[in-house]
């Protein structure tokens, strides 16, 4: 059976609107020249290539190129990486030993040279708290390496922390294009409202009208707080990756989820990769294998144990949020299906002479909200995915 010409050009029309509104916001405004930084790059020239630096040094932010940009230009890895580095870096646990008992030597040195009891006693006290540290630094039993994995897990979680607010700034975007739609509606409705009152033929009452100016600048304050929230968020995550405050980078798109991904999620086969990179459970087992004395070695064996147990609950959970969000995709996508296909058959009916502009109206602006929360839920089953992976790369 072929299909109508009107239904097949209200079709057409109802795609070229949807693009449209999605293609109307810019994320970011482009500045000439090259993009203003906090802080120099970490790495030295040579640890890149020309083409990488230039990437990550143009006024473009790409979602992929995030992890690069944390580790290059965020101040507080640089600020970890530096203490460590200056205080660390190459030190043994038998190092970190010796240093705590050249301060408990200093201490008693201090009290067999003392002039007065008081000054005896009090250094004789230090003495012995340098000692206990002693057996703390021992029972402990950090290293330099468990250290470095303290300040990798805290800028992979920056990576993790940074996607997120990337993704929430996006869906942002979509909510904030909704409620634009939807205004553009209860604006309309004003003007009715109004037209209708002024007829003074009793179609509507002066309360219709407040109420219809109600909602109109109820929509404004909703718009406004989504506003406020997106620069906010903006504002952070540019600052995270080593841009000012008051710079505009543009913002490139998000990446669409990998549906096969979720297909090859499997949380018991993958609890293994997950031990394997855990960073806590590393630190961990170094601390066990560093520990000298059977009180450290059943506290850190004790808290591989637990460890685990913690990697394998919030595995399974990220799994379960995956397919959860997954499901709420699905019907988003039905539901714009649905709702496209009603503005399509309001607008021709509109063209034909058997509907209104309003209910065209009506029907744009449910299409435009069924199509931007399909964009939010697809937003929300890429996070959930990447949660899950995040756990496999040892953060969680």
């Amino acid at each position: 059976m072929m299909k109508d010409k009107g239904e097949t050009n209200m079709r057409e029309r109802s795609r070229r609107t949807a693009a449209a509104l999605l293609a109307v916001f810019t994320l970011g405004t482009a500045a000439a020249g090259a993009s203003s930084r906090i802080v120099q790059a970490a790495s030295p020239e040579f640890a890149r290539t020309a083409e990488e630096w230039a990437r990550l040094r143009d006024n473009t932010l790409e979602y992929d190129e995030i992890e690069d940009l944390i580790e290059e230009y965020n101040v507080t890895v640089q600020n970890n990486l530096d203490d460590w580095r200056k205080a660390d870096s190459g030190k043994s646990l038998q190092d970190y030993v010796r240093a705590a008992e050249k301060v408990a030597e200093n201490y008693y040195n201090d009290a067999a040279m003392a002039e007065d009891e008081l000054s005896a006693i009090s250094s004789d006290y230090q003495a012995r708290m340098a000692e206990l540290q002693i057996q703390n630094t021992i029972d402990g039993a950090e290293d330099s390496t468990t250290k470095l994995w303290d300040i990798k897990k805290a800028e992979k979680s920056l990576v993790a922390e940074a996607q997120t607010a990337m993704n929430n700034y996006y869906q942002l975007q979509y909510q904030i294009t909704s409620a634009q739609k939807n205004r553009q509606l209860l604006e309309t409705v004003l003007a009715n409202t109004q037209r209708q009152y002024s007829a003074a033929v009793g179609m509507a009452t002066y309360l219709d009208v407040l109420n219809a100016q109600q909602s109109l600048q109820d929509m404004d304050v909703q718009i406004l707080n989504l506003q406020n929230q997106q620069e906010n968020t903006r504002q952070k995550l540019i600052v995270m990756l080593g841009w000012k405050q008051n710079a505009w980078p543009v913002f490139g798109p998000m990446p669409t989820p990998d549906l096969n991904r979720i297909l090859a999620m499997n949380p018991a086969a993958d609890l293994e990769t997950a031990y394997a990179n855990d960073y806590t459970l590393l630190a961990e087992q170094r601390k066990l294998a560093n520990s000298v004395t059977a009180s450290g070695q059943m506290v850190h064996g004790g808290n591989m144990e637990n460890e685990k147990q913690q990697i394998a609950i919030s595995l399974n959970s990220a799994y379960k949020s995956v397919l959860q969000a997954k499901n709420a995709y699905d019907q988003t996508v039905l539901s714009f299906d649905i709702a496209n296909r009603k503005y399509a058959s309001a607008a021709a009916k509109q063209t034909m002479g058997s509907g209104t502009a309003m209910e065209t109206l009506q029907a744009e602006t449910d299409m435009v909200t069924a199509q931007m929360d399909r964009e939010v839920k697809s937003l929300q089953l890429l996070a959930a995915i990447e949660t899950y992976d995040w756990i496999l790369k040892g953060v969680r």
